[in-house]
């Protein structure tokens, strides 16, 4: 009896390990569930790939699209061909001024013939106190030589007329002689009367002969020096 219990005692403490040794192999069990999450994961990766590749793929598309607005943006070839269109608007303008332009210049008038009137209207100017012909076509560097010696500028011929007190029946030139160089300078020479009173209601009648030297700028004629004589009665 005692030798059955002892075997029945063996054999219970011989299962007793086995229990948790077959505890312990049913726990690895769940090593390959746990492998199986890798094998899902790596399909997971592999959707995931694909889902990215789409992304990208429709992606370059749509940059390709942003380009095109850009070159159609820059088909400024239109508008540079309207501008041409512009120029070709302003090219009428163009021919509408040459004709004036060609027209006013000429004139009947030549250069001795403008001369000789200017030299007739400053001489009227000084009966008439008018300052404004030599104001108008005297040079501001003039020189001159007054009838009595002196060197005088633009501003001693307008303080003479602003100074003036005589009254003058006539004042007028005698024949002119005019010559023009190179179309820009000239030698006026000629003489000139005046008739009148002076302040004191004495009549006087003065003789003149004097040069004056023209040089044409800006399309002007001016007086740039002159000298002056007073001839005997």
């Amino acid at each position: 009896m005692k030798m059955t219990i002892l075997a029945l005692t063996a054999f219970v403490l011989a299962a007793a390990p086995l229990a948790p040794a077959q505890d312990e192999t049913e726990t690895p069990a769940p090593a390959p569930e746990a492998t199986a999450p890798e094998q899902s994961e790596s399909p997971a990766t592999d959707p995931s790939v694909s889902v990215t590749t789409e992304k990208s793929e429709p992606t370059p598309p749509e940059k390709s699209s942003s380009p095109a607005p850009e070159k159609s943006s820059p088909p400024p070839g239109p508008t540079k061909a309207s501008s041409p269109a512009k120029s070709s608007s302003t090219a009428p303008a163009t021919k509408k001024t040459p004709p004036p332009a060609a027209v006013m210049p000429v004139k009947k008038s030549t250069p001795e013939a403008t001369l000789r009137e200017i030299e007739n209207k400053w001489e009227a100017s000084i009966a008439a106190h008018d300052p404004s012909v030599i104001q108008a076509y005297v040079a501001n560097d003039y020189r001159g030589v007054s009838s009595t010696g002196k060197v005088i500028n633009k501003a001693a011929l307008l303080a003479q007329i602003k100074n003036d007190t005589d009254t003058y029946t006539s004042a007028k030139n005698g024949r002119l002689d005019v010559r023009v160089f190179d179309g820009r300078f000239a030698i006026v020479m000629g003489t000139s009367t005046e008739a009148g009173k002076t302040k004191d209601g004495k009549a006087f009648k003065r003789n003149f002969r004097w040069t004056d030297a023209w040089v044409e700028r800006n399309g002007k004629w001016q007086c740039v020096a002159s000298q002056a004589m007073a001839l005997s009665k």
